[in-house]
């Protein structure tokens, strides 16, 4: 296309006149990327309001820093168009002899095509010709625009070698397994036991929840050296136990304590917590010391007060509900319910009933409301199943025929679940569900 005088310029660059920058010139980078913001959007297509046939738009997305887009005019821009809407956080614009001549610039972006913003106004440095990057407040948009005013030459043909979009970072989720009731005296390969071991390896989660009864029945040092450990001693650096009545059997649970070690008090009691991304997470001990004026009561208050994160979730041995035949619901936890839920916690994982349980999120007193917690039983490590007896409010999906785990992934601000049964099979599944 040949060079046009200032008076054709397209009629949504006239528009852009209006959002011209001042032309105080920033310092280098001044709009560096924040943290999480470079993954890189390939555009599906990318034009201009005008361009030399010599130097097209798509010369500045070739990835060659010796080709280049030139058009020319006041406000004259490219654009860049995405697949779809994403996250978007900033560009990289290389100037044409960037290291020779500084140029004004404003970034627009836009979702649906029609209506932009202006995201970002200055000047280049005019000292190099690699990207500099220009970042915004992280917003969904489709469509990116970069618009020349003028340069320090003082005439009015915009050049970009490059021109990249940047996304925020994909959101990571933190592969948690959880499951208890695990290990009783069979360690073939072919036991339950070894079955839902070697499934929890293949899920390769980035901790494991343990909870209670890990060595459900023959529960001293030496049993869990002899049977726990056989099939799921390999996974016990990301194992985090808490105790369950079983355990208890023995005076003290020494052969739980003994055997896990500083695992089982990391913080110099049975109950403890830990931080896994956005996660707070926190195992409490449901065979002792649970009513309120108690040391871990206590203690939970206190630990809840003070974690920034923005998602909460909690594991115990007994369930304070549960359609069970053996046990079913056991209300003495209710104190632990209370102040996680005072404290907007999400999500409760418990055992103690051999099956698999999911509920509706439910307050402490059972009401089902969507500002409750969603309560697991998994009962399923190992131990022989058991039937269900009555079925309790707000249970939404009941597994009694398989041995499994639950594998939970937590985002950066929900979660989703799957339980996974021993030959791999998928039961039941949800998500992801936004923290509270």
């Amino acid at each position: 296309m040949l060079r046009r005088p200032l008076l054709v310029l397209s009629a949504i660059a006239v528009v852009l006149l209006a959002a011209a920058p001042a032309g105080a010139r920033p310092a280098a980078d001044s709009a560096a990327a924040s943290a999480g913001c470079g993954t890189k959007q390939a555009p599906s297509a990318v034009s201009a309001s005008d361009y030399e046939a010599v130097n097209p738009p798509r010369n500045a997305v070739d990835g060659n820093p010796d080709t280049r887009w030139s058009g020319y005019g006041f406000g004259a821009y490219l654009q860049l168009e995405l697949p779809a809407p994403a996250t978007l956080c900033a560009v990289q614009v290389a100037w044409f002899r960037g290291d020779e001549r500084w140029n004004d610039y404003t970034v627009y972006t836009s979702a649906d095509g029609v209506n932009y913003r202006n995201v970002n106004a200055g000047r280049s440095t005019g000292t190099t010709r690699a990207p500099e990057t220009y970042a915004f407040t992280p917003h969904q948009a489709r469509f990116v625009r970069i618009a020349f005013w003028q340069n320090a030459e003082q005439h009015l043909w915009a050049s970009i070698t490059e021109a990249t979009v940047l996304g925020a970072a994909p959101a990571v989720s933190n592969v948690v397994v959880a499951v208890g009731d695990i290990s009783q005296t069979c360690v073939a390969a072919t036991c339950p036991t070894a079955r839902t071991a070697a499934l929890s390896a293949q899920i390769d989660p980035a901790r494991i929840l343990g909870l209670g009864d890990q060595q459900n029945g023959n529960d001293t040092y030496e049993d869990f050296l002899r049977y726990f450990d056989k099939t799921w001693g390999p996974l016990r650096g990301r194992f985090h136990p808490t105790p369950g009545n079983h355990e208890y059997e023995v005076a003290g649970a020494d052969g739980y304590f003994r055997y896990f070690g500083a695992a089982a008090k990391p913080q110099g009691t049975s109950w403890y917590s830990f931080d896994l991304g956005n996660w707070h997470i926190v195992s409490l001990n449901s065979e002792f010391d649970r009513n309120e004026g108690g040391a871990q009561l206590a203690w939970l208050r206190a630990d809840l007060a003070a974690t920034a994160r923005p998602c909460v979730a909690a594991y115990w041995h007994r369930p304070k509900f549960s359609s069970g035949s053996e046990h079913g619901s056991f209300p003495n936890v209710k104190p632990f319910w209370d102040a996680l839920y005072a404290a907007g916690a999400d999500v409760i994982l418990n055992g103690h009933d051999h099956d698999y349980e999911r509920f509706a999120p439910q307050r402490p007193d059972g009401v089902a409301t969507p500002a409750g917690i969603r309560e697991f039983v998994v009962g399923t490590g190992g131990a022989g199943l058991r039937p269900f007896g009555t079925t309790v409010a707000n249970s939404e999906r009941r597994i009694a025929d398989t041995h499994g785990v639950l594998r939970l992934d937590l985002g950066a601000n929900d979660y989703a679940w799957r339980f996974v049964d021993i030959d791999g099979a998928t039961r039941d599944q949800g998500g992801p569900v936004a923290c509270h």
